[in-house]
């Protein structure tokens, strides 16, 4: 029993004879708060950034380049003049940003990696959100990006461009494009080309009112199951599939565009179909167009 006195004793005085002042907690607090102010003030977040740009392009090919990098602790990591560009000698991005905001897991500080990676960014007018996990899933959202600002459909048909779109898409896989499996929907509202021109001949001014489509993704291979136009003086349809071959390949285009006018469209119209259907017109009204080639040179014939 002396010996357990004794041993309580020696412990006893190790402990504080009263608890902390509540002036030693504030310190304590204080302290912290400066560390990790420090911390964020001076960990490499841009390393950080194009660690993640750099596994994207290992992967898939695809690159993802900004102008700036800042960290906002309650936001995220803020990226300016974000902009994704496909495999291959084209360098005019896919996708262009004003801003966009990455939201990582804490556990990147770390180094034990940023996913889930909650994203969200202003684009074409619109506005775009979502998230990416460990394994590849992806959940996209975007709304209100107006047609005029992507530059991409004026290489395809000249003219002035108009509309929004809005739309979705959800993926599940293990980050392999060859093992991404999904689907999404797109939708156009108030669409428009006028003062267009293909192949050297201008176009009737065509407007959409509406416009949906669903596409699927399975083995490497978006599925455009269809997507519908109604327009004012032609009605449209697209189907067919972009092929993703494998990591740094330009994805291929194969697909059919069926072009119908409407009653009332402009007298200019068909005459112009018939020509470039090699001056055919077909039994049941509907003028067929082959899309074929690489992604952002796509040919028509």
């Amino acid at each position: 029993m002396a010996s357990l006195q004794s041993v309580a004793g020696r412990l006893g005085r190790l402990l504080p004879r009263r608890p902390p002042a509540p002036s030693t907690w504030l310190y304590a607090a204080w302290t912290a708060a400066w560390f990790l102010l420090a911390l964020l003030l001076t960990f490499p977040h841009d390393l950080v950034v194009r660690h993640w740009a750099d596994e994207l392009q290992r992967d898939s090919g695809w690159q993802i380049r900004y102008g700036e990098v800042w960290l906002r602790p309650w936001s995220g990591y803020h990226l300016s003049d974000a902009r994704l560009i496909a495999p291959g000698k084209d360098a005019e991005p896919w996708i262009a940003a004003e801003q966009v905001v990455l939201s990582p897991s804490w556990l990147t500080l770390f180094g034990r990696g940023g996913f889930p990676l909650a994203m969200s960014g202003s684009a074409y007018g619109g506005s775009v959100s979502g998230s990416v996990g460990r394994s590849g899933a992806l959940d996209l959202e975007w709304s209100g990006l107006r047609l005029a600002d992507y530059p991409h459909l004026t290489r395809l048909v000249e003219g002035r461009w108009a509309g929004e779109i809005s739309g979705e898409i959800h993926l599940g896989g293990q980050g392999d494009l060859r093992t991404l499996e999904g689907r999404g929907k797109v939708r156009l509202r108030d669409g428009a080309l006028t003062q267009g021109k293909a192949q050297g001949f201008v176009i009737p001014d065509l407007h959409f009112a509406s416009g949906d489509g669903e596409f699927e993704f399975k083995a490497g291979r978006l599925d455009v199951r269809s997507l519908k136009l109604s327009g004012a003086e032609i009605d449209a349809e697209l189907r067919g599939q972009i092929y993703w071959l494998g990591a740094g390949s330009v994805p291929l285009v194969s697909a059919t565009l069926g072009l119908r006018p409407v009653p009332g469209a402009p007298a200019g119209l068909e005459p112009l179909l018939m020509l470039l259907h090699r001056n055919q017109r077909p039994p049941d009204g509907t003028y067929s167009f082959t899309l074929y080639g690489p992604l952002g040179a796509v040919r028509v014939r």
